[in-house]
């Protein structure tokens, strides 16, 4: 009886598996067809995500402060772990998977946006209607990958100056703001020598 209802639940699995994967091939071809109709009453560009990704001028910040979070996770387990049960251990890593979810998309989601708006800025002044992933193209489409690079790039640069700048600005009014403090302790002392 055991057995039967195992082969029942393989052959569903099976059969869930195949219109699974059938409906994704479907899915695939008519939008492939779509794209190939729009393509060619429109312009269309392509972007490698992936390289403006990687080489946006954020990244390497938010790769630092991802791995200074995972270590972090990574030290407070091993302090924790031996007074833990195997429960609290698989509930204390739960968490933290979650929490380190949510650290990467609050340290990718402004460079995921900052590329969207670049692709828009490039594409709007070229004239294009359509930007694609590169790997999603077979053939054609307008590669503006570089110029959306240097984009990012510019915004990179003109960001860092301006950090640069508050920063700057911040530690001259804190010394301005010392310097005040120093002036005034000083004047009190004299009245008070006075």
């Amino acid at each position: 009886m055991i057995n039967f209802q195992k082969k029942q639940v393989k052959i569903i699995s099976v059969i869930i598996a195949a219109v699974f994967i059938f409906s994704i091939v479907a899915l695939g071809v008519s939008q492939y067809q779509s794209g190939m109709a729009g393509a060619s009453s429109s312009n269309v560009g392509i972007v490698d995500y992936s390289q403006l990704i990687s080489q946006h001028p954020g990244m390497q910040a938010a790769r630092e402060k991802y791995e200074d979070a995972a270590k972090q996770v990574q030290e407070e387990f091993s302090q924790q772990a031996g007074s833990m049960t195997p429960e609290q251990q698989q509930q204390f890593i739960e968490q933290k998977q979650k929490e380190m979810q949510d650290k990467q998309k609050e340290l990718l989601d402004p460079i995921r946006t900052s590329i969207e708006t670049q692709v828009q800025s490039v594409a709007d002044s070229r004239g294009i209607n359509v930007v694609l992933d590169k790997n999603n193209v077979l053939y054609g489409g307008q590669d503006i990958t570089q110029e959306v690079l240097q984009k990012l790039q510019a915004e990179g640069d003109t960001t860092t100056t301006s950090d640069a700048t508050a920063d700057t600005a911040t530690t001259d009014s804190t010394a301005t703001n010392e310097n005040s403090a120093t002036t005034e302790t000083s004047g009190d002392a004299t009245n008070t020598a006075q």
